[in-house]
């Protein structure tokens, strides 16, 4: 910030009292009072700071006295705006000047008193600068306000719109089957195992290579009689931990919506290991650069991108790989076959802001595609999105003897307030089974609960927390 003409003369001792003449003869005047007319007024030859047109029109970036200067007077020496007066006003207050008069011109003997005026000038700029230091770009909320929303939806019940959401499973399990099933609901705007979809593009990015991914969506436009025209594959691993790829994805994402006319509501990643570009699943700052890749290209596209992701080597302690990427998801669900046969068990085992949906079977379809130059038929498997029961129990209860229903109920109930981050205990738990199964459940809940804890599946401590082995 420049200094005003003659601010550099003004004396070291704060409580000498300034003067200032502003306006559009400033200088004129400024010269006369250096000249002799100060001495004569005021017993002053210090060279006064004079505002003239050209210190006017930058007074924003003018310092026009120095900081604790006791008092002032101000002379208007010529045409000034009223604007531009109160602006020299609010320099003084913000200057720490405490007393100041203004003078319409020489002579004149009944000057305006600022005192008060500066005064109330600081308090509204203390107020402001208050004001300023809380503002944020938090979105905060009050109470429970906003607790009927409905939460937005890609699909149902299953993916929430906007979310990291990920499906995993060992090799074999028929989870990239499930992905495209998702998949091709949504682009076709199809409801899935009875849930509603929100329509729109999707893009399925193809980390493995391979004609198998078209081949399936081939086999769900035969069996649906519907051609997609807008889902779009990317056939190439997308590596999120790179600024680069990630750019590229949301570029991609704005093409197809020009294209298709339709915003992308679901990104499909198969699989992560694929497109994790060469860094370690088990590093939880390389899953941090995922997650933050993922994020990123969720934010700018609008899109709920699902991630296909391999179990570990024990597929009951869930998915492989740094526990970074489970803590950042939205939805997790697990994939396994049912025993041998054509079938999946699909097991939500995250939900982070509703109810996870119930356990379900669900059984694939062969469709006939072509016969190739030897005259083999080649044909793929669709997902029959029509919910049944399952005909084995979660993998965590796989082993388990003289398992009933109930059991499995009592089992889901820990696990999805374990997993939401809820009150876990015998009280909390057994109120759940009471409104499940009523009198029944209050009868049989000590039973069924001791023999999870025989067969070390829990543990509870003595206040009654429940904790998962």
């Amino acid at each position: 910030m420049k200094n005003a003409p003659n601010l550099k003369h003004l004396p070291k001792e704060k409580f000498t009292e300034a003067v200032i003449f502003a306006g559009s003869e400033a200088y004129a005047h400024a010269k006369g009072w250096e000249e002799g007319l100060g001495k004569q007024i005021a017993e002053d030859t210090t060279p006064p700071v004079y505002l003239g047109p050209k210190q006017l029109a930058e007074l924003d970036n003018l310092r026009i006295v120095d900081d604790g200067r006791r008092a002032v007077r101000i002379y208007l020496a010529g045409n000034i705006k009223p604007i531009q007066i109160n602006n020299i006003a609010e320099k003084l207050a913000l200057a720490g000047v405490q007393d100041a008069k203004l003078y319409k011109g020489i002579p004149d003997h009944e000057p305006e008193d600022w005192r008060e005026y500066l005064s109330r000038l600081r308090e509204q700029v203390e107020v402001s600068v208050r004001e300023e230091s809380l503002r944020h770009s938090l979105p905060l909320s009050v109470g429970s306000d906003g607790y009927d929303q409905e939460q937005d939806y890609t699909l149902k019940s299953y993916l929430p719109a906007n979310s990291l959401s990920s499906i995993y499973g060992p090799s074999g399990s028929y989870k990239s089957f499930l992905a495209v099933s998702w998949a091709c609901h949504v682009a076709a705007g199809m409801k899935w195992a009875g849930k509603s979809v929100s329509a729109g593009a999707v893009m399925y990015v193809v980390g493995e290579g391979g004609i198998g991914v078209p081949r399936r969506i081939k086999a769900w436009e035969k069996k649906h009689g519907v051609k997609l025209n807008n889902l779009y594959l990317v056939n190439r691993p997308v590596f999120p931990v790179r600024r680069e790829e990630m750019q590229e994805m949301i570029k991609a994402a704005r093409d197809v919506k020009s294209k298709t006319g339709q915003p992308v509501r679901l990104i499909v990643i198969d699989t992560l290991a694929r497109c994790f570009g060469g860094n370690d699943e088990n590093d939880a700052r390389d899953m941090g650069a995922f997650i933050e890749g993922c994020d990123v290209i969720k934010r700018e596209t609008g899109a709920t991108l699902l991630v296909v992701h391999h179990s570990g080597k024990d597929d009951t302690k869930g998915a492989r790989g740094s526990s970074a990427f489970r803590a950042a998801l939205d939805a997790e669900f697990n994939v396994r076959r049912e025993g041998d046969g054509g079938a999946i068990i699909l097991t939500c085992t995250k939900m982070k802001d509703a109810e996870e949906p119930k356990q379900a079977a669900f059984d694939l379809r062969p469709i006939e595609l072509f016969t190739d130059r030897d005259g083999e038929l080649i044909s793929s498997l669709v997902v029959q999105d029509l919910p049944r029961e399952a005909r084995e129990p979660d993998p965590e209860l796989a082993d388990i003897k003289h398992l009933t229903g109930n059991h499995a109920a009592l089992w889901q109930s820990i696990r999805s307030r374990k997993a939401k981050g809820e009150p876990c205990n015998v009280s909390v738990i057994r109120d759940d089974i009471t409104t499940l199964f009523g009198e029944n459940g209050r009868k049989g809940f000590k039973r069924w609960l001791d023999k999870l804890v025989r067969e070390n599946i829990i543990f509870i401590d003595d206040s009654g927390d429940i904790t998962i082995i």
